[in-house]
């Protein structure tokens, strides 16, 4: 097999991973409800863009923080205050990510909303 084919091949297999772990089908849960909520309210192309931007960016930095919790726990298996300070930050920035993505939900969808309730 080619290495740029086999480069897929690893890929896949982390993502597969990554949705193993119980935040990441959190996250996939509430994208699912997102795209949901997308196709009722017929929400136009840049709209899209941003929810697929934001799910995209969610997910993604769910799959490095659990990269780097394994990198922390091979390195570190033993408590370490430093390794739990690396761990909480990298959940950390999972946080952020989801409160700026949980923003631009209300700023993409908070108009469809108002709508069915005050129509």
């Amino acid at each position: 097999m080619h290495p740029f084919i086999k480069s897929f091949t690893y890929a896949y297999k982390g993502i597969k991973l990554s949705l193993s772990q119980r935040n990441m089908k959190v996250h996939i849960a509430c994208a699912s409800l997102v795209i949901l909520i997308g196709f009722v309210f017929h929400i136009n192309n840049v709209e899209w863009c941003i929810v697929s931007l934001c799910i995209g960016l969610v997910i993604a930095f769910e799959m490095i923080n659990t990269a780097i919790e394994y990198i922390v726990d091979m390195i570190s298996p033993d408590f370490n205050e430093k390794a739990g300070k690396i761990k909480d930050i990298a959940a950390g920035s999972v946080l952020v990510i989801s409160i700026i993505a949980f923003i631009c939900g209300i700023l993409v969808f908070g108009k469809y909303i108002v709508a069915l309730l005050f129509a």
